[in-house]
């Protein structure tokens, strides 16, 4: 798997790259995203070897910690910068899609599509959120396991939970802000999260809302 970001683990990469990985890991909670800190650390050191988080994650974050962190005039510099790490993401999207790992495909799709909603992309937002609920639903993930006792609630577990309500909420934040589609792709997982996890549904909204 080739990601030549010149961020890798051999390069660590130039200040502006660590400065918005920084800048993305500090505010990947307020799109939804929860990485384990072994991935966040992976992501810090630039770390595109996959063995610990797969390589979208550093083209990812330092393509989201330059539009976080860019100001109303933005140097032509910062443009190509931008240009450059979110193409290296989308090359990485292709990769994944020709997986198997479900988690994985549905966790970066609504990374994309949070994205997307924090850039008023709404029409790309909506095309990778029901991307994502497609590759959830295809492989019947599910808060619990369909047999036996539910697992630890180790870094790892959080982690495959989150994807899960983050696709409830994002459904539920365009059918009543963006277009009005009724949420029905996540209703399977959003029946389990309220009836059998007994969860309620004011636990849905993000940080900060009331």
């Amino acid at each position: 798997m080739r990601v030549s970001s010149g961020c890798g683990t051999r390069h660590h990469g130039s200040l502006p790259c660590l400065i918005s990985r920084i800048a993305a890991l500090e505010q990947l909670g307020k799109f939804g995203i929860y990485l384990t800190g072994l991935k966040q650390a992976a992501v810090m050191r630039g770390d595109i070897s996959n063995t610990i988080i797969h390589p979208f994650f550093v083209p990812g974050t330092v393509a989201l910690g330059m539009r976080l962190r860019a100001g109303v005039k933005v140097p032509p510099e910062m443009l190509r910068l931008h240009a450059k790490y979110g193409q290296l993401a989308f090359e990485q999207v292709v990769e994944i899609v020709k997986g198997n790992d479900a988690n994985l495909t549905a966790q970066v799709f609504l990374y994309v599509a949070a994205v997307c909603l924090y850039e008023r992309w709404f029409r790309l937002s909506r095309q990778y959120l029901t991307k994502a609920c497609i590759a959830l639903n295809a492989a019947s993930l599910q808060f619990t396991p369909a047999t036996g006792r539910p697992p630890a609630l180790t870094e790892d577990v959080h982690e495959r939970l989150v994807i899960l309500s983050q696709a409830i909420y994002l459904e539920n934040y365009h059918y009543l802000a963006v277009d009005g589609v009724e949420p029905k792709m996540t209703a399977r997982i959003e029946k389990e999260f309220r009836h059998e996890l007994e969860v309620s549904v004011r636990f849905l909204a993000p940080c900060g809302v009331g």
